[in-house]
């Protein structure tokens, strides 16, 4: 256990200096560098990439209340802005996550089934499923 916090530790500092240096979000960053530390402590494959954009996804929560709560603070934030994007806001992202659902099933695990047969050599019709 503590072999995976100092990994962690470790790639979050290479990312901030990598997000630094380069002058772009950490988001572009930290997902290879994560996809290395999973690397080296073992996640499977299967869910490594998974897991580095899930937890690149989960850093924008706290990094948009604390930006929320600073702008607040020094009366950037109009109310009445924030009221009327809420519910455009909210919808957006249910019918996002809605087509991003019905995409995976129908697109992606159509292509990974064609790149799998190419792979092979597989000429035949096989259904692909992608969990």
């Amino acid at each position: 256990m503590i072999w995976l916090a100092v990994a962690t530790i470790a790639a979050g500092v290479v990312t901030g200096l990598l997000a630094g240096l380069f002058g772009i979000g950490g988001g572009a960053v930290i997902v290879p560098v994560l996809f290395e530390v999973f690397r080296v402590v073992d996640v499977p494959e299967a869910l490594r990439m998974q897991l580095c954009v899930g937890t690149s996804l989960a850093i924008i929560v706290p990094t948009a209340v604390r930006s929320y709560r600073a702008h607040r603070a020094t009366g950037m934030v109009i109310p009445e802005v924030m009221r009327s994007w809420a519910f455009p806001a909210v919808a957006g992202v249910a019918v996002g996550s809605t087509a991003a659902a019905l995409a995976w099933i129908s697109h992606n695990g159509v292509d990974f089934g064609v790149a799998e047969r190419e792979r092979t050599g597989e000429r035949t019709r096989k259904a692909a499923v992608v969990r």
